[in-house]
C-alpha cells in the first residue's frame, strides 16, 4: 500500500538494521535495494528485509553523500578523504577516482541524463565532471563556507547548492547564479520535487523551504524541528514531505498546504537522512543510533 496523505498515519517499522555513522539513504531505481553511505564505506541492502547484499569500500574515511544513476548500474559517492568515486556496479563494483577537492567532499548529484556529476565540500567549490572520461569541466565558486549539498533542478537546467553560508544557489549551465535563496543558518540538504519546478531545502534554523525554482520565490515555510531540520524527501507523486532532524522525529506534511499530517518518534538520536521508495510504499531512515530503519503502511515484523 502507497504512503499516501490517508494512509501516512499508519506507518509502521518492517524492517531494522545497524550501520555506523550513517551519513545517507538511497534507493535503487527498479526499489529493490538501498545504498547506505557511512562510516564504514558503502553498504548495499535488500529493500525489504535490510540484509547485506554488498559492500562498496576504497574511500579512505567516511563515505558523505552518494547518488545512483537511472538504471541502477553506477553509484557516485564524495568521501572525507576529499575524492568522488565512481562505482560502476556492472563491472563487478570497479570504481573510478576523481581528484581536484582540497576537504572533504560533502555531497554529490547525477544529472538526470547520467551525463554529468556535480561534487562540493569544505572547499567551498563546486566541481563539474563528465560522468564517462572523469574529466573536470568546470568549476563553480561564490558560496563563503563549506556546500553542503547539491541537487540538479528545472528538468536539469539549473543546478542547487546549499551551504553553511545559509544561501541556496540556482546555478545555469554557464555557470551564472540566477537565485540566490536564504535561511537564517546552514543549509543541510536540498531535494527536488517530482516534477523538478519545486526545491525543498533544510535547514540548522529550525525550518523546512519550499521554493520554486524558476522564479526563486519561497512557496513554503514550515517550522519543522526544533534544534534543526536535517532531512527532507518528496514522495513519488510529490504531495506528500516527510521531515527529520535534532529532536530525532520524523515528520509528514502536505506539501501543498503544509499542513502537519503525522510524526514517527523512534529514533534515539537525530534522523539524519529519509528517501522514500520509488513505488511510494516505504520511507527508509538513518539516525545518528546508527541504526536504518524501514516504515512501511500496516502490520510488518520488525528484523533485527
Amino acid at each position: 500500500m502507497l504512503i499516501t496523505r490517508e494512509t501516512v498515519g499508519q506507518l509502521v517499522e518492517a524492517a531494522r538494521t545497524r550501520q555506523g555513522w550513517i551519513r545517507q539513504v538511497t534507493w535503487s531505481p527498479n526499489g529493490r535495494a538501498l545504498a547506505v553511505a557511512s562510516a564504514e564505506g558503502i553498504t548495499l541492502l535488500d529493500a525489504q528485509s535490510l540484509e547485506k547484499r554488498g559492500w562498496l569500500k576504497g574511500h579512505d574515511g567516511p563515505v558523505k553523500s552518494i547518488a545512483v544513476n537511472g538504471d541502477g548500474t553506477r553509484i557516485i559517492s564524495g568521501g572525507a578523504d576529499t575524492t568522488v568515486r565512481l562505482w560502476n556496479l556492472a563491472k563487478g563494483g570497479t570504481c573510478q577516482v576523481l581528484n581536484g577537492h582540497q576537504d572533504a567532499v560533502d555531497a554529490v548529484a547525477l544529472r538526470g541524463d547520467g551525463q554529468q556529476v556535480a561534487s562540493a565540500g569544505a572547499d567551498k567549490v563546486i566541481r563539474l565532471w563528465d560522468a564517462e572520461s572523469g574529466e573536470e569541466t568546470q568549476t563553480l565558486e561564490g558560496h563563503e563556507d563549506e556546500v553542503t549539498s547539491l541537487a540538479y533542478c528545472l528538468n536539469d537546467t539549473l543546478l542547487a547548492s546549499g551551504s553553511r553560508d545559509a544561501t541556496i544557489r540556482l546555478w545555469d549551465s554557464e555557470g551564472t547564479v540566477r537565485h540566490t535563496l536564504r535561511h537564517e543558518s546552514w543549509v543541510r540538504q536540498l531535494v527536488t520535487s517530482p516534477d523538478t519546478r519545486l526545491l525543498a531545502s533544510a535547514s540548522r534554523d529550525a525550518t523546512v523551504k519550499l521554493w520554486d525554482v524558476e522564479t526563486g520565490a519561497e512557496v513554503l515555510l514550515l517550522l519543522a524541528h526544533e534544534g534543526g531540520a536535517d532531512a527532507v524527501a518528496f514522495s513519488p507523486d510529490g504531495k506528500l514531505l516527510a521531515t527529520a532532524g535534532r529532536d530525532n522525529a520524523i515528520k509528514f506534511w502536505d506539501a501543498a498546504s503544509g499542513e502537519h499530517l503525522h510524526m514517527l518518534q523512534a529514533h534515539e538520536k537525530p534522523v539524519l537522512t529519509l528517501a522514500f521508495s520509488p513505488d511510494g510504499t516505504y520511507l527508509a531512515t538513518g539516525s545518528g543510533d546508527n541504526t536504518v530503519r524501514l516504515w512501511r503502511v500496516g502490520q510488518a515484523v520488525s528484523a533485527q
